[in-house]
This record gives structure tokens, C-alpha cells and sequence, in this order.
């Protein structure tokens, strides 16, 4: 076949200047992506990190409209002068990184590379079919007697590798620039699909004729390839496509490997896996040899001849599988779920058929993975078949989710078969609607930590009819997918809002008395620098820097008319300062006399809007009567006369000032809260509420029960607090399970100067799991606010309950394990990362 140089060069001026226009819609739309995703996210570093990204976007449109068209054009060029020598890598799977290259470049140069990866990934199954045509096409104006996809010029790995090196050169972070190219993946592929089938047009207008493809009846010797060193597919560039009877190939002993794969050979399938999964896929285009449709047919035939092993009831099962465990009790249901060993769940398990049906045996589902298997036309539809078999592997043997929603995804397996026919690397596109359902239900179930609580059989009920429902529709794309998780979420939002309300109370108890002592402080700073402290006694001075502050900013704070000073309490602090002073009051005693009603009753008023108990300022009071009673006594003298008399009343002696340490304001270490603040925000709950079932009564002459005297350092408004009164006191002990062991004293870690459990609260983030022993029962609860300074934290468990406690609470039940956390990353992430390790080429 004669090249035809004319054409071919003015289609690679026509795709250069369709370039730019090109990319900048690519631009503008993952631009609109970015936005919709920073406004979407609830944390504040990824809001940030997303505007950061498209506002870098959009800066680079300048350099980029220049570098773009001509890089391209570079490599257009480069791809028609440039044909690899036989056995020698195709350019752009030679310049991908391998899994061994990973160790000798760094975080950033890796992170790159997974999204070049991705790039490639997310934008080949939008072009298979007009770049197979285009494959053709491009061939044939080269003069090619077969199609060679690795040397078509504008071949989609051009368009990524120019795009990379764009984004490389840029001035910015690697996690903006891995950011940029997830973004523009899918509004990328949308316009190289324009494009080729616009070329495609060009070259049939000017009656090109394709290069053909060339079935072979059966496969060249393995062992001869192997000496040769040749692998029994074509290393080219995706993109190949499918010839007549589905299998692409060139002639046999020719310089080109074929265009063919036989998978049937164990080895060949585990090199080519390694390329699906570690670099684009370039072969998975490819077709299948005859002797892999040979050996798949024995296959189904010998499963369907199999009898089907009869399977032990589940629960006889799992305690079978848990008496061959040391020391493991056989009573799996009555251990604490925390305690509960993982039972051994994989692809390969017999399923409740009362559950699950025809798919809850193992050989029927083994039977679907082979008949599609022997249904597949490309290399990339078996490799896929086979990852999903992998993946749901890995996802059964997860020991973070309970045991019946594993079951629940090896039951789901073919449906996932069904999909990856449809799209064989769905599994590694994130936004994937398959993808997103199985990591999104995972993660919802990290809200249960007890396969036979109520709550969990509630939230698995609609997931099992859900994946029930699946594996009965025919998947012809990821429609099915996406309407099972609307559903699954329309459910789970309804539960949300239900929860969310009874969050928010206890949220905004918190986040108000945080505001309110944080503004507490501010003014009991301001009152430590008045002219008039002097001669003033330090219990009056705490008071007015502890209780009278939170008073005065309660009032602020619940100000709706913005008055300088709300309720006038601000007014009875020189009226305060100027009653203790004894020696001005015994010169002015009607003046005092007269004050003090409206003085007391002032000051009542601030600490009941406070929403302090009456006897909790008591003792305040009754010191504030003390410092008063001079003056009263002197009521009483009807003469300065009497007043001399040898049997008049000695005056008490004067209350000592305040010392410079008591002049100076302290912030408070923990907010204070109100009664009702506590009870709002779950301090009773977590607590030990029943001291004669959880731990013996307090004495009778405490005066208090255990969850007054362990709230007391939050009901009481010091500037410090008593390790004494400290809420965590008793927890640990009082809410242990009868064999729990005492806690140790924690160690401290010499590098950090915290102890495991300091340092563990401390990793905690808002949206953190947790197993947390309460009320004699195990819950799984999400830490959903801390303090500004990590001294209050609140937990949420099931049902929208709120558990609130003190640092010092936390780290007692953490060093007790009455508070463990619980690992919740990407569940489908973990187990690909597990599919390849397994699958890397090991080091050399």
C-alpha cells in the first residue's frame, strides 16, 4: 500500500489547530467542575485546595495556547518518523513508569504519574470505537499492510503526554497539578472523541483505505516467544481495534508482534494483567487467541457438570471457622463487637441462599464469571473480569466491615462482572456510579459496629434488596448502579435529617458556651486592668473574672439590640469593687445600706441567665455577707457613744486583698456550661449515670451522685480546674466491663512528649469513628466537633446521641481501650492497592 504524505500531513495540521480551541473548552469545563466541588466539600483544606486548582487553571491559558498546538505538533511528527525496532517497547509504554520505577522517584513524582494514569484510563473507553477506525484509517495513509496502532500519530497518548508536560512545567503544587488532570480527563476524551471522528471523516472523504487486520487460525508456539523474549501480545498503544471474528493480529514470525493474546497461558494473563493495572492498558483492545476460547469452554463445561457442595448454615460456620482459632470462644454472638474475631469471608464462600438465591452458591456465581469470559472479545474485558474477581476478594476479606456486608458485595460479584464487560476499568475511576456504590455503602456502614443490633439489620435490609435487585437487571452501563445508590441515599438522607437535628441542639450548646467563655475571658482581662482592684479581696475578684464574665458575655452574646452594656451588668462592677472595701464603707454606711438589695439582686439576675444553680454561688454569697457585715453591725449602734463602750461589738477583721497572682485573669481550660448545656450536649450520657449497676454509690457525705461531682469542673465557673473534680475521674473505672483490666499509667513517648493515648486523641479528626463503651454497651459513635483548643470533645452515636466529654476523659478511656478508634479509609481504594500489589513483577 502507497503512503499518501499530502493527506496525512494536512490532517496533522488540522487536529494542531483544533488544539488549543479545544483545550480550552477542556478548561473551561473542568474549571465549572472545580467550583461545584469546592462548593460541595464540608472541609475547609480541601475547599481551599479546589479553589486553588481552578483559579491556577485559569492562569495558564496564556502559555498554554502557545505550547500546546506546537508540542503537539512535535510529537505528531515524532510519531510518524519514529517506528520501534521489533521487540523494542512502543515510545509511550517505555516512558511509563513501571511499578519498580516507583521506588526511585519520589511522593510527588509518583502522584503524577497515578494521574497521568488515570488520565489515560478515564478518556480510552470514550474512544475505543472511533479509535479503532481511526487506527485504521491512519495505517492505510501510512502505507502499513496492517493496522499498527502505536504509530498512529495522533494516537490519544500524543494528546495526554503534551497535556502532562504542560501541566509539569507549571509553577505549582503537585497535588494542584494532580488535581488538573483529574479535572480534565473526561472533558478531554469528550474532545478527541470530535476530533477523530472529524479526521475520520477527512480520510474517507479522500477515499483512504484502512489497513486491515489479519485473524490467525491459531497462536504461534508460547515457548517460541518466550525464547525470543516476545510476550505473546503487541506492547503497542491502545486503541486497537476489533477485526473480523474479534481477534487482532499480525502475520506470525513477522518483526511486529501479533495483535492477539492468548490467556489461556497463565504467565502471558499475569503479564498482561501487570499492564492493565500499571500502565494504560495498551493491549487491552487487543483480541483473543483460539486456544483461550478452547480452554474457557472446558471450563464451563466442567463447572456445570460440578455438583454443588452442600454448605454449612452460616452460624454454624462461623463458629466452626472460629473453633479452629486458639483460645477463641465458640459463643461468637456474646463476645463484646469490638472483641469479635473477623469470620473468613471470600469469593469463593457459600452465601444464605434464603438471602441471596441462585447467587448464594459459589459455583453459580463462578458460572456467570466463565460464561462471560467465554462472551468477552478483548484482551481488556477478560483483565477486567479478572480484577473484579480480585477485588471482590480483597473486599470480603476487609476486617474493618462486618461480616454480612462482605457477604453482600461476593454476592454482588456478577454484577460487577456484568459492568466491567461494559467497562473493564471502572474500578478505577473514582466518580465510577459502580465504583461510588460499593465504597459509599461501605462507608456508611462504618456507623454499625454490631452485625445483630437492630440498627445495622436496618441499614443492611434496602443494601441486600438493593444488590439483590442488581444482580436480577441486564447491565448494559452504569445506569443500574447509579439508581440503586439515589435510592440507597434518598433512605439514608431521611435518617440523616432526623439525626442532624437532634446534632445540631447539642452542637449549638457547645459552640455557644465555647464562644461564650472564649468572650468571658476577653472581658475578665479587661476587669484585671481597672484602676480600682486595689484593697479588693481575692474571692471577690474570682468571682468577678469567673462567674460575673460568663454572666456579662452570656448577656452580650443574647443581646438582640446591640447595647453597650446588656442588662446593665457591666454598671455593677464598680458597685461590686466599691461594697468590699471597708474602709470607704464604714465612712459611707447608708450609701451601702442602700446598695446592697439592688446589688444582690443584680447580681442573681446575671448568674439565673447564666443558668447556674442557686447553690452553686452559696459560698459566693455568703463571703459577700461577711465582707458586709461591718456595716450592718454599725446599723445597729444607735450612738458613737454606745459605739465606745467597753462591751460594743468588735468588728471582724478585714478580708485579705487579693494578692498579684489573684489580680492577674486567666483563660479558662475548659468552657463552662449550664445544667441544661450538659444534658443538651451529652455529658449525662456518657457519664455513669447508675452507680449501683456500674460501680458502688459515693458516700453519703459527698452531698452528690457520681454525674454531679464528675460534671462538677464543667458546672463550676473557676478559672481553673481541680484535678480533684475533674470529669474523667471516675469514668475509666466506673464504665468498665466487669473484666476489663485497671489502666496503666501511660507512658510518654520522649521524641513527641505525649503519651500513645495524648497522641492518639490529638490524630482525631471531625468525621473519626470510634468504638466507645457507654452505658454498659459497646456504640459506634463519630467525632463530630472539638474545642479551638482540644479540651471538649462530642461524639455522636447512633440515633443522633450525643457524647460529650473532657480531654482528660478521652485519654482515660483511650489508655482503658474504653475508646478505640476505628480505621475508615477508602475501602475499595485499600483492596485495588491489594489487587496490585499482588500483581507487581517482583523487585529485581
Amino acid at each position: 500500500m502507497t503512503a499518501q504524505p499530502d493527506i496525512l500531513q494536512s490532517c496533522l495540521q488540522q487536529a494542531a489547530q483544533a488544539a488549543w480551541p479545544a483545550l480550552k473548552r477542556c478548561i473551561e469545563d473542568a474549571v465549572a467542575a472545580l467550583q461545584v466541588a469546592e462548593t460541595q466539600s464540608l472541609k475547609l483544606v480541601e475547599r481551599d485546595a479546589l479553589a486553588a486548582a481552578w483559579r491556577g487553571l485559569l492562569d495558564q491559558q496564556a502559555a498554554w495556547r502557545e505550547h500546546y498546538p506546537a508540542a503537539l505538533l512535535v510529537l505528531f511528527h515524532a510519531g510518524v518518523t519514529q517506528a520501534p525496532s521489533p521487540g523494542a517497547l512502543p515510545p509511550d509504554t517505555a516512558a511509563a513508569l513501571s511499578h519498580g520505577d516507583l521506588s526511585l522517584v519520589d511522593d510527588a513524582d509518583v502522584a503524577q504519574a497515578i494521574e497521568s494514569s488515570r488520565l489515560l484510563q478515564q478518556i480510552l473507553p470514550v474512544l475505543q470505537h472511533t479509535l479503532a477506525e481511526l487506527d485504521t484509517l491512519m495505517s492505510g495513509v501510512q502505507g502499513l499492510p496492517n493496522v499498527r496502532p502505536e504509530l498512529n500519530p495522533l494516537r490519544p497518548q500524543a494528546f495526554a503526554q503534551a497535556l502532562r508536560e504542560l501541566v509539569a512545567a507549571s509553577a505549582v503544587k503537585p497535588s494542584t497539578q494532580a488535581l488538573w488532570l483529574r479535572y480534565l480527563a473526561d472533558p478531554l476524551g469528550r474532545e478527541l472523541q470530535r476530533l477523530y471522528e472529524r479526521i475520520v471523516n477527512q480520510l474517507e472523504l479522500a477515499q483512504v483505505r484502512g489497513a486491515s487486520y489479519r485473524v490467525l487460525p491459531t497462536p504461534a508456539s508460547v515457548a517460541g516467544r518466550r525464547g525470543t523474549g516476545q510476550a505473546a501480545a503487541d506492547t503497542g498503544s491502545g486503541g486497537g481495534g476489533a477485526g473480523p471474528g474479534g481477534y487482532l493480529s499480525d502475520e506470525p514470525m513477522a518483526p511486529p508482534p501479533s495483535h492477539y493474546a492468548d490467556l489461556s497461558d497463565d504467565d502471558i494473563q499475569h503479564e498482561l494483567l501487570q499492564d492493565f493495572l500499571f500502565n494504560d492498558g495498551s493491549r487491552a483492545h487487543h483480541g483473543l487467541a483460539p486456544a483461550y476460547y478452547a480452554t474457557i469452554e472446558e471450563e464451563l463445561t466442567a463447572l456445570k457438570a460440578a455438583r454443588e457442595p452442600v454448605p454449612a448454615a452460616p452460624a454454624a460456620a462461623a463458629d466452626a471457622a472460629l473453633d479452629e482459632e486458639a483460645e477463641t470462644p465458640s459463643d461468637y454472638r456474646s463476645l463484646p463487637p469490638p472483641e469479635r474475631p473477623a469470620r473468613p469471608v471470600d469469593e469463593r464462600s457459600a452465601l444464605s441462599q434464603q438471602l441471596w438465591g441462585a447467587f448464594g452458591r459459589a459455583r453459580e456465581r463462578a458460572i456467570v464469571r466463565t460464561q462471560l469470559k467465554k462472551d468477552a472479545r478483548q484482551v481488556g474485558q477478560v483483565l477486567g473480569l479478572e480484577v473484579v474477581r480480585k477485588l471482590v476478594g480483597q473486599v470480603a476479606q476487609d476486617p474493618r466491615l462486618l461480616p454480612p456486608l462482605r457477604e453482600a458485595i461476593v454476592a454482588l460479584e456478577p454484577s460487577l462482572l456484568r459492568l466491567a464487560m461494559r467497562d473493564p476499568r471502572f474500578f478505577s475511576d473514582e466518580h465510577h456510579a459502580g465504583r461510588r456504590l460499593l465504597e459509599r455503602v461501605a462507608q456508611r456502614s462504618f456507623k454499625y459496629n454490631d452485625e445483630f443490633s437492630s440498627e445495622f439489620l436496618t441499614f443492611f435490609e434496602p443494601v441486600a434488596a438493593a444488590f439483590n435487585a442488581l444482580n436480577g437487571q441486564v447491565i448494559e452501563d452504569a445506569r443500574p448502579f447509579e439508581g440503586a445508590l439515589a435510592a440507597l441515599q434518598d433512605g439514608w438522607d431521611g435518617q440523616d435529617q432526623l439525626e442532624a437535628q437532634q446534632r445540631q441542639h447539642a452542637l449549638q450548646a457547645l459552640r455557644f458556651a465555647e464562644e461564650r467563655q472564649t468572650r468571658a475571658d476577653q472581658i475578665a482581662l479587661t476587669l484585671s486592668a481597672r484602676s480600682d482592684l486595689d484593697k479588693v479581696p481575692g474571692l471577690v475578684l474570682d468571682f468577678l473574672f469567673g462567674p460575673w464574665a460568663l454572666a456579662m458575655a452570656h448577656a452580650r452574646l443574647t443581646d438582640t439590640r446591640q447595647q453597650v452594656d446588656p442588662l446593665g451588668f457591666g454598671s455593677v462592677v464598680p458597685d461590686l469593687l466599691w461594697s468590699v472595701k471597708r474602709d470607704v464603707t464604714l465612712r459611707q454606711p447608708a450609701k451601702l445600706i442602700a446598695m446592697i438589695p439592688t446589688l444582690l439582686g443584680q447580681l442573681q439576675a446575671g448568674l439565673q441567665l447564666l443558668g447556674q444553680q442557686p447553690r452553686e454561688s452559696e459560698a459566693f454569697f455568703a463571703a459577700l455577707m461577711n465582707l458586709h457585715r461591718p456595716v450592718l453591725k454599725l446599723r445597729r449602734l444607735k450612738s458613737q457613744r454606745d459605739a465606745d463602750e467597753p462591751d460594743a461589738p468588735a468588728l471582724p477583721p478585714e478580708a485579705p486583698a487579693a494578692t498579684p497572682e489573684q489580680r492577674r485573669a486567666k483563660a479558662a481550660p475548659l468552657p463552662w456550661l449550664a445544667r441544661d448545656e450538659l444534658d443538651a450536649a451529652g455529658f449525662e450520657d456518657t457519664l455513669p449515670t447508675d452507680f449501683d449497676e456500674l460501680a458502688p454509690r459515693q458516700k453519703e457525705q459527698e452531698g452528690q451522685e457520681g454525674p454531679a461531682a464528675a460534671a462538677e469542673s464543667l458546672l463550676a465557673p473557676t478559672t481553673a480546674v481541680s484535678a480533684a473534680t475533674d470529669p474523667a475521674a471516675p469514668l475509666a473505672e466506673a464504665m468498665a466491663p466487669p473484666d476489663a483490666a485497671p489502666p496503666a499509667s501511660a507512658p510518654v513517648n520522649p521524641a513527641s512528649g505525649l503519651s500513645d493515648a495524648e497522641a492518639l486523641l490529638l490524630s482525631l479528626r471531625p468525621g473519626s469513628w470510634v468504638d466507645l463503651y457507654s452505658r454498659q454497651r459497646w456504640l459506634r459513635a463519630q467525632l463530630v466537633w472539638a474545642s479551638s483548643q482540644a479540651m471538649l470533645f462530642m461524639f455522636v452515636s447512633h440515633g443522633g446521641q450525643a457524647h460529650s466529654m473532657t480531654r482528660r476523659s478521652c485519654e482515660r478511656l483511650l489508655n482503658a481501650r474504653l475508646l478505640r478508634p476505628v480505621e475508615t479509609h477508602g475501602v475499595v481504594a485499600q483492596a485495588l492497592d491489594g489487587v496490585m500489589k499482588a500483581a507487581a513483577p517482583p523487585a529485581q
